[in-house]
């Protein structure tokens, strides 16, 4: 089997644009949409698998388990929102960034947010409460996390959320501290638009992710070519919730009123149908091909 190209390789060949998804069909979906990487959200993780928004309560486990399917799957690198490392000390960093690259993640994030679960979390989410740890106890995690990189093709993407609560002075600040420790890529939560590229591009050195791009009555918040020159080399997007949200009630709907499947049947999701053959959403004549090649050999 040819090996799976990493995404620090993919980064020397160029900017990467990644949806967030969170199991092997969203997976594929990327995939065949030409996409170069995905990112395994945890907040899509969350409500895949809870049913619930992000309210910290996956576990680490859960998180390894979803990776391990992932990167075995999908034939692009895969992107591990890893929070706050899981617990509170380095090690615990250190330990489930190891997992993770073991299970087939090609880069992690660790962000500098507090252990706060449950719905404490999304109200600290949604107003100026929002905490963070200390700055020396994040970069603490930034160094476990790369050292558990080494010897790996996984790579560390530094993420501080930091603007909300203390601003873009304080969220530059660390970034720019965790690049000098050596981090491969930073990603400072909250910016938005092309005036915060600039500004975050023009004191912070080295690689950096931006993250989710979003648009504003019709429009981008961001150009992909007019950031890539400022050091985004990494773009990430969210929309597959919403498509599978739409398509799933749609025919839900439809089915139901209709008493039938005729609707799902005959609809050909606007000739989309026709451009993806039969299967396209999985692998498995590959697992059929070895099967009948073992048969013959009885």
């Amino acid at each position: 089997m040819r090996k799976k190209i990493s995404l620090k390789e993919q980064l020397r060949l160029g900017q990467v644009f990644a949806p967030c998804i969170w199991d092997c069909v969203t997976a594929r979906a990327a995939e065949l949409a030409g996409f170069q990487a995905t990112v395994l959200s945890s907040g899509a993780l969350a409500w895949s698998m809870l049913g619930m928004p992000d309210l910290g309560l996956l576990t680490i486990d859960e998180v390894v388990f979803a990776t391990q399917r992932i990167a075995a799957f999908s034939s692009v690198p895969l992107i591990v929102d890893a929070e706050d490392g899981y617990g509170e000390s380095p090690l615990h960093t250190y330990r489930t960034v190891s997992r993770l690259a073991e299970a087939g993640a090609m880069a992690v994030m660790i962000d500098d947010t507090t252990g706060i679960r449950g719905w404490e979390r999304q109200l600290y989410q949604d107003s100026r409460l929002y905490e963070v740890i200390g700055e020396e106890s994040w970069l603490a995690k930034v160094k476990a996390a790369m050292k558990a990189c080494e010897g790996t093709d996984c790579m560390l993407i530094a993420r501080t959320e930091a603007k909300f609560k203390y601003g873009m002075d304080e969220a530059i600040r660390r970034c720019r501290h965790a690049a000098e420790l050596g981090a491969p890529m930073t990603l400072a939560i909250g910016i938005r638009g092309m005036e915060d590229c600039r500004t975050l591009a023009a004191a912070v050195p080295g690689s950096k992710m931006y993250p989710d791009v979003k648009s504003v009555k019709g429009v981008p918040d961001i150009e992909l070519d007019k950031i890539k020159p400022m050091g985004f080399d990494l773009v990430t997007l969210h929309f597959m919730e919403k498509a599978v949200e739409y398509g799933l009630m749609d025919y839900a709907f439809e089915n139901f009123k209709n008493k039938s499947t005729v609707y799902s049947d005959q609809h050909d999701m606007g000739g989309l149908g026709q451009k993806l053959p039969a299967g396209s959403f999985s692998t498995y004549k590959k697992w059929l091909d070895l099967e009948q090649e073992c048969n013959k050999m009885r």
